[in-house]
């Protein structure tokens, strides 16, 4: 499985050998406490999406597309908990929308969710709130793994870095439908992902994982704004400005 990894100096005084020998030790962004709660997500997302398609798209307003919807309900649990196991969330929160975190972090959010159905919000306001949770903890603690992971833009990195558990709960309540599927319009991609299942062969799916990994990395530059001629991105000084006033103004 293709794993994102930095090096990491070796802490206390090396001795003559570590430094010929090793003078790096290399640190895993994608630990094994990044990657447990990030499989069981994923696996109660898929089996979210294999059982209620249809109530997910009124709650949400986005789906997969039908052929990607039909593969996921013909796998049983544990081909589904095979696929679950990406380096990457299967699901997005919409993390590189900016405007939408800055707007739902302040305090004066207020919810557009009072005339939508309360059980089709209802159904998934246990999977919003466990996976926002598990953002915010790795925005707060690995924030490397919370960009791999979720393609959270830095701004949108920040806001979680700031934002107080108890808005967060909130926000889970108000707007489950912020949780949509990651590349929906990608139909290929799902389709070979969905093929790891009945192969169970590791090669095959990691190729599926890179494929991802590398639409992720795509995306990156495309939300680091205009640079300026002084080198600055314009839209990102912007927003961190907003970002500024958004923090003074929380009690």
């Amino acid at each position: 499985m293709p794993r994102a990894v930095i090096a990491e100096p070796l802490s206390g005084a090396p001795t003559a050998e570590e430094t010929q020998a090793r003078p790096w030790r290399p640190y895993t962004v994608l630990s094994n406490a990044v990657l447990g709660p990030l499989y069981e997500l994923n696996r109660e997302y898929l089996q979210t999406l294999a059982r209620t398609p249809r109530q997910w798209h009124v709650a949400t307003q986005e789906r997969l597309p039908d052929p990607v919807c039909l593969a996921l309900m013909a796998l049983d649990p544990p081909r589904r908990a095979l696929v679950a196991r990406c380096p990457f969330s299967l699901f997005s929160a919409r993390f590189h929308d900016d405007e939408l975190w800055l707007r739902l972090a302040s305090p004066a959010a207020v919810s557009e969710n009072e005339a939508r159905p309360e059980a089709a919000l209802g159904y998934f306001v246990h999977f919003a709130q466990a996976a926002l949770f598990f953002a915010w903890h790795l925005a707060q603690s690995n924030p490397a793994a919370a960009r791999v992971v979720f393609g959270m833009s830095p701004l949108t990195l920040g806001v979680f870095g700031n934002l107080a558990l108890t808005r967060l709960q909130q926000i889970a309540r108000e707007h489950p439908d912020v949780i949509v599927p990651r590349w929906p319009e990608r139909t290929s991609f799902w389709r070979t992902l969905l093929d790891t299942a009945p192969r169970a062969s590791e090669q095959f799916a990691n190729q599926a994982h890179l494929v991802g990994l590398q639409m992720l990395a795509a995306e990156m530059p495309l939300k680091e704004g205009r640079v300026s001629a002084g080198g600055a991105s314009e839209d990102r000084v912007n927003q961190e400005r907003r970002a500024a006033s958004l923090r003074a103004s929380r009690p």
